[in-house]
């Protein structure tokens, strides 16, 4: 009697657990690199944020906002979490992805040239790294040294290197470039290791729209519920770093192995001058300096578009509005 009992409530934890986790929704999200702006991400993850929405599936390194968008389109990554120029020049060659939240709304970065370069002059001729030409790091890149004086091909190269800050900062210690624009914590490394403050991106882009989560709106319009219960936990994950900031420098300690104080003093600049969206949202106004940038690369014409053409925001104002925000 007592085995038949046991077997009945073993049969009915199976029956009941199965259809939860056929229930549980699997999804990839793309990054670029293992520095403290895909943060967030990881937050999600690791403090459970997306298992209690009902999700599961995997953070991908995908290395750049072009490997991002192939896989956004072939349907190998639901989500990318990358630099929006990538999206604006897309859809301008005919392509339909659109930003909806925002991850980072300011270009924390530093402008760090190696142990023999310590002024913008020093440029000439050299070899700086970005991790494309046009869009992300080399937009940065070029704007603030056209703001100094010093225009693209005609003063300097620019070498792609993929990976993001970690490679730079490693390209730069070797002496193979003699600049790039590295992010924080990384940044804060680089000068402590005995490389050069050339100047802070800010000053050229006060606004600028960094990184979004981005989508392919095909695959979104079928999979709204999915989307809106993904951009709940980016806003929570977002809400609990400014929360909980020495357990968030522990995480990405233990996710990206910069030891500290690094870590804490990266995620103190990120809240003080909310480069996070604590509510997840995209600015406009950063995605309107974005297009000017470009329009400057000439990459794009004038009269520009306006930034909502590459926007849909429906999803996070649910997320918003079942969040009770």
């Amino acid at each position: 009697m007592k085995k038949g009992f046991l077997f009945a409530f073993v049969l009915f934890i199976v029956l009941f657990s199965f259809p939860r986790a056929a229930r549980a929704q699997v999804f990839r999200i793309g990054y670029t690199s293992k520095v403290l702006t895909y943060l967030p991400l990881f937050v999600g993850w690791k403090k459970g944020f997306y298992q209690a929405e009902g999700l599961r599936g995997d953070v991908v390194q995908m290395f750049s906002g072009g490997v991002h968008i192939q896989a956004l389109t072939t349907g190998e990554l639901q989500f990318g979490t990358f630099n929006p120029d990538s999206i604006i020049l897309f859809n301008e060659k005919g392509g339909n992805l659109k930003i909806i939240a925002g991850v980072a709304n300011a270009a924390p970065y530093l402008l760090i040239g190696g142990k023999k370069f310590k002024r913008v002059e020093d440029f000439k001729g050299e070899k700086l790294a970005a991790s494309a030409l046009r869009g992300g790091t080399g937009s940065l890149l070029t704007a603030y040294l056209r703001v100094k004086g010093l225009v693209y091909p005609r003063d300097y190269a620019i070498v792609v290197i993929p990976g993001g800050t970690p490679a730079f900062l490693s390209a730069l210690e070797s002496g193979a470039i003699a600049g790039a624009v590295l992010g924080t914590p990384f940044s804060d490394m680089a000068l402590d290791r005995g490389l050069n403050l050339i100047g802070e991106i800010v000053e050229v882009l006060p606004k600028y729209q960094f990184n979004a989560i981005n989508v392919d709106p095909a695959w979104a319009e079928k999979n709204g519920a999915t989307v809106v219960k993904v951009l709940k936990a980016h806003v929570r994950s977002l809400r609990w770093i400014y929360e909980h900031p020495d357990e968030a420098a522990q995480l990405f300690t233990s996710e990206a192995g910069a030891k500290p104080p690094y870590p804490r003093r990266g995620i103190e600049y990120f809240t003080k001058n909310r480069v996070f969206p604590i509510d997840g949202s995209v600015t406009l106004e950063g995605l309107r300096a974005n297009l000017q940038v470009l329009a400057r690369d000439g990459l794009l014409k004038e009269p520009l578009p306006s930034p909502d053409r590459y926007v849909d925001l429906s999803y996070l104002k649910q997320a918003q509005k079942e969040l009770g925000m």
